[in-house]
């Protein structure tokens, strides 16, 4: 095996540069990862364009979206995780500490002390500590999910996106069979969140996004969406209620980030709703109508990613071939071409939907 690794390194604002670093080695109780795929995030597009965020640590090995087969495994490590060397696995961006308050209250996602596609490239043990990169260290913390190996990686890379949206709608948001369900972004959050409502039992489920998003629109619809409507050329209080015959949305999902998401989100949701919040932006309306909640006594619940139980959910509906996920992944770089797949994501370049960072030519497998 080779004795270093290609790497896509964010080094600054809107520059990632490709360097090789030692593969580290390893023990007992940890691992290495033959990387395949690695999806492109909003979150990697949104340190691209700000040069980081409060999460990155730059210069840091981005992605997070992370397929691969595992190599060199400790045999404590292999019985923790129950895989073997070869064997493929989707790791998850968390790696929590297991003592802090977050990870003793279930809330390991908020533990941010050590995470995939955020860590500076000096660390003591390994700079390989993000997907856009040939290998990757697993660490002895790692949340490991074995998965199937008849699937093509690129498809098995969509785990977050989906898993975010079976657990936005359905744990988070409390979709019941025969809901509406209305999810505001045509990206891959949000259709993620067209999934987790069809396999809910959504009754209607809506999505909007702009008219630069007709094609995500139209994959929406082959997912399961019963409406599409345009937020930039369609009155969406009007034309929902139309289809809801006024009730509007049981459950609201923001699935894009814009100052106006969560202002408009008030109209559209009905009494008692839940709107669920994913946007990062930090420039909200000066509209924001308190007293709409309070008369609609609607319930607002910010997330951020998904338990581990839902990404094993997730994996079984990708593996299921129900929905033509191909579709929704556009385009494929390789790990020399990360920063043309990051800027491609980030300014929506060339119709994309997903974009995914992948190794050895691999091809998609409908």
């Amino acid at each position: 095996m080779t004795q270093t690794s290609k790497a896509a390194v964010l080094t600054g604002k809107e520059t990632i540069e490709i360097m090789e670093f030692p593969i580290p080695e390893t023990g007992d109780n940890d691992a290495l990862l033959h990387v395949e795929a690695c999806g492109v995030c909003g979150f990697d597009s949104e340190a691209y364009l700000y040069g980081g965020n409060g999460v990155f640590n730059l210069p840091c090995v981005i992605g997070h979206e992370i397929v691969g087969r595992i190599k060199n495994i400790g045999s404590v490590a292999s019985k923790r995780w129950g895989v073997k060397e070869g064997d493929r696995v989707v790791v998850e961006e968390y790696i929590p500490c297991g003592a802090c308050n977050n990870c003793l209250t279930g809330n390991y996602r908020q533990c941010f002390d050590i995470r995939y596609g955020a860590m500076k490239i000096d660390n003591e043990k390994t700079a390989l500590w993000g997907g856009f990169a040939e290998y990757m260290y697993l660490h002895p913390n790692a949340i490991v999910h074995k998965a199937s190996s008849d699937v093509s990686p690129e498809l098995l890379q969509l785990y977050i996106p989906i898993s975010n949206g079976l657990h936005w709608v359905q744990e988070v948001g409390n979709t019941k069979v025969g809901d509406t369900v209305v999810i505001q972004g045509p990206g891959p959050m949000g259709l993620g969140a067209v999934i987790g409502a069809k396999e809910a039992g959504a009754g209607t489920i809506i999505v909007t996004g702009m008219s630069k998003d007709e094609h995500r629109l139209k994959l929406a619809k082959e997912f399961g969406a019963d409406h599409t409507f345009y937020a930039d050329t369609q009155d969406l209080v009007k034309e929902i209620a139309a289809v809801t015959n006024g009730n509007m949305a049981d459950t609201v999902i923001n699935a894009a980030t814009a100052p106006q998401q969560i202002v408009t989100s008030l109209d559209l949701a009905g009494l008692r709703a839940t709107i669920i919040h994913s946007g990062t932006d930090e420039n909200l309306s000066n509209n924001l109508m308190s007293s709409k909640i309070t008369w609609k006594l609607l319930t607002i619940k910010g997330v951020l990613g998904r338990p581990t139980r839902a990404v094993g959910v997730a994996l079984r509906v990708i593996e299921s071939r129900r929905y033509p996920l191909e579709k929704m992944v556009t385009h494929s770089f390789s790990v020399e071409e990360a920063a043309e797949a990051v800027r491609t994501h980030a300014y929506g370049l060339d119709q994309c939907i997903h974009v995914a960072v992948v190794n050895e030519n691999i091809k998609m497998e409908g």
